[in-house]
């Protein structure tokens, strides 16, 4: 069979399946080990397939989608919505070591700890990290949490070869999206940038102070109305109480207040 009959044959299966599902998303297998993309194969139902970029791209076309890319990607066709895949993307992870010129994104910290590791050139390289490793009843073991890397820091050889050591692997990788299709909306990388539960706050701060301005301003809707009458009821009762003016919601307040007044006078005279 000829590599353009391949071809069509591969991207007429991918859209014959993609009447059955309502989004199409791709997933940017650059830099995704083989185990991570095991996982979301896991994750995530519906119809997955590793695509070249030439199948991707006239798929996309064939959907109406002027998007293109150039380079390898997971194709899957699913029930979920992009944002429900892209979280999924988010809880699924690969700690990864670290590399020799690689900035580091935060701190590496080391934690007081014992290790395995015996006396000998291992207790060396600890040290010439800046690590406090000493000897301890024939093992290594790191005395003092410290900072390996700072954040902004370049990692070294040295910094790799300790945490190669020690077995600490500082980093996650994670796939993400290049695009999303749901039929009537295109979704880009841009829009899973947004943090969630950051915006979630943002909601929640901005209908607070609309709440406040509708309330300062006797607007009344359905979230001020309450607090607009209680405000309006207690301006009346101190009214009511400063201007001795009597009413089942003011005699008591004027009172107490006309005892404390009495009281007073009675202190001034002893």
């Amino acid at each position: 069979m000829k590599r353009k009959e391949i071809l069509k044959n591969q991207v007429d299966e991918i859209l014959e399946i993609s009447n059955k599902y309502p989004t199409l998303v791709l997933i940017n297998l650059r830099k995704v080990p083989a185990q991570l993309q095991k996982n979301i194969r896991s994750k995530i139902p519906g119809f997955k397939k590793v695509v070249k970029k030439t199948v991707a791209n006239r798929v996309l076309r064939n959907l109406g989608s002027k998007y293109s890319i150039d380079y390898p990607v997971m194709l899957i066709l699913t029930d979920l919505t992009p944002y429900r895949v892209e979280r999924i993307l988010r809880e699924e992870t690969l700690p990864v070591a670290a590399k020799p010129g690689q900035i580091a994104d935060r701190d590496i910290i080391i934690e007081e700890t014992e290790t395995n590791l015996p006396p000998g050139p291992s207790l060396s390289v600890l040290k010439q990290a800046g690590l406090d490793a000493r000897v301890d009843k024939g093992k290594i073991k790191i005395a003092k949490t410290s900072t390996l890397v700072k954040a902004g820091q370049t990692i070294t050889q040295t910094h790799v070869q300790a945490l190669q050591l020690l077995g600490i692997k500082p980093f996650t990788i994670r796939a993400s999206i290049a695009y999303a299709f749901d039929r009537s909306t295109e979704f880009y990388p841009q829009v899973f940038e947004i943090d969630s539960e950051k915006m979630y706050e943002n909601i929640l701060s901005n209908l607070s102070y609309g709440i406040n301005l509708a309330v300062n301003s006797r607007y009344p809707n359905s979230s001020s109305i309450e607090m607009i009458v209680i405000g309006a009821l207690n301006q009346a009762i101190n009214l009511s109480t400063n201007s001795n003016y009597y009413s089942p919601m003011s005699i008591e307040n004027i009172i107490y207040k006309n005892i404390l007044m009495a009281n007073n006078i009675k202190g001034d005279k002893q």
